[in-house]
């Protein structure tokens, strides 16, 4: 008879996904994420198979407990500049208060597998074009022209601050970032109004 698990699995996946997120997914030792969520290395390997595994439930944990929020407070401003401001707002304090010091796992993970698993850069490519499409749809609320090019900046601002994070910035950096983006999207807005 098979035992059940006695383990709650979200308590787990954010212990361990704090592991991968600091260390990376080469850098993470079994033994830190044993201690990390409380578990013994049998049932990890029980509950996940492998490390890999695991690191493959983290991540849709990640997508869908850190990512989706921002994802939701983007979409839920029928205004898309404010949208997008709150957006960014919501990264910078996951940045100065939360887990978003170590960066982007989506994009650190990127980095370092996207050459050795397919199915990593596949679930994060499509997680890139998905952020990129909800920037697109709220730059469309507000009538702003090259809606589609202006989203991929977006997607690298939001990429840029990820990376920004791991350099310990402060407020008054990651702000002026998000204010001067805001700004000029805002100002291109104006502008192609006034000479088209």
């Amino acid at each position: 008879m098979a035992r059940h698990r006695e383990f709650n699995m979200d308590d787990v996946l954010d212990g361990a996904m704090g592991v991968f997120w600091r260390d990376g997914y080469s850098g993470a030792a079994i033994g830190d994420i044993c201690t990390a969520t409380g578990l013994n290395p049998g049932s990890i390997y029980g509950a996940f198979g492998n490390k890999r595994g695991l690191f493959l439930a983290v991540i849709h944990h990640y997508l869908e407990q850190i990512n989706q929020p921002g994802i939701v407070i983007l979409e839920s401003n029928p205004e898309g500049l404010g949208g997008i401001r709150d957006y960014f707002e919501h990264i910078v304090e996951g940045i100065l208060h939360n887990n978003r010091r170590w960066g982007c796992l989506g994009t650190n993970a990127f980095i370092e597998l996207k050459e050795s698993d397919d199915e990593v850069a596949k679930i994060f490519k499509n997680h890139f074009a998905h952020l990129a499409k909800v920037f697109e749809r709220a730059l469309e609320r507000d009538g702003i022209k090259n809606a589609s090019i202006w989203a991929q900046h977006l997607l690298c601002v939001s990429q840029g601050l990820n990376v920004l994070a791991k350099t310990d910035p402060d407020v008054a950096l990651l702000n002026a970032v998000v204010e001067t983006t805001t700004l000029a999207i805002g100002n291109s807005s104006i502008a192609s109004q006034v000479y088209n």
